[in-house]
């Protein structure tokens, strides 16, 4: 009797995970592990009006790339050149990096991906506006929405 009631708990416990992971109350889509006094700042990028970007970015952080981007504007050139260093231009598409290169985070690990120009560039312009005020050092968490 100690022994299924033993094996019943283990299946419940089991299931249970399973359920959890299912449903997405474990490991969410742009969610890591992090705490309030991590970043200075949210952004919740627009996935309906840069939809390549916004995949690109929730597929990096689901990768082990950084939500947080600590913004570092005199590092932007050295930083673009390790990221796409590797990656050949392609006709009809710009390489979207991330982190971006305007982050810390950046450079030599980035996630490289070829996405249409007028997303790339649209959310570039729109991510720049959202950052115009804030200094270097200023830690932006991204969500997308």
């Amino acid at each position: 009797m100690k022994t299924l009631k033993a094996l019943l708990l283990v299946l419940i416990i089991i299931a249970g995970a399973v359920a959890a992971l299912i449903k997405g109350d474990i490991f969410s889509d742009n969610e890591q592990t992090v705490q309030k006094s991590d970043y200075d700042k949210v952004i919740l990028f627009p996935s309906d009006r840069y939809p390549e970007t916004a995949k690109h970015i929730k597929d990096a952080i689901k990768e082990g790339h950084s939500s947080i981007c600590t913004i570092d504007r005199d590092g932007v050139h050295k930083r673009r050149e390790q990221s796409l260093k590797h990656v050949p231009v392609k006709t009809g598409y710009d390489r979207d990096e991330w982190p971006m290169a305007v982050c810390k985070q950046g450079g030599n690990n980035a996630s490289v991906e070829y996405i249409s120009p007028a997303d790339n560039r649209g959310a570039g312009s729109w991510v720049g506006h959202q950052l115009t005020n804030d200094p270097d050092g200023t830690r932006v968490l991204f969500k997308i929405k």
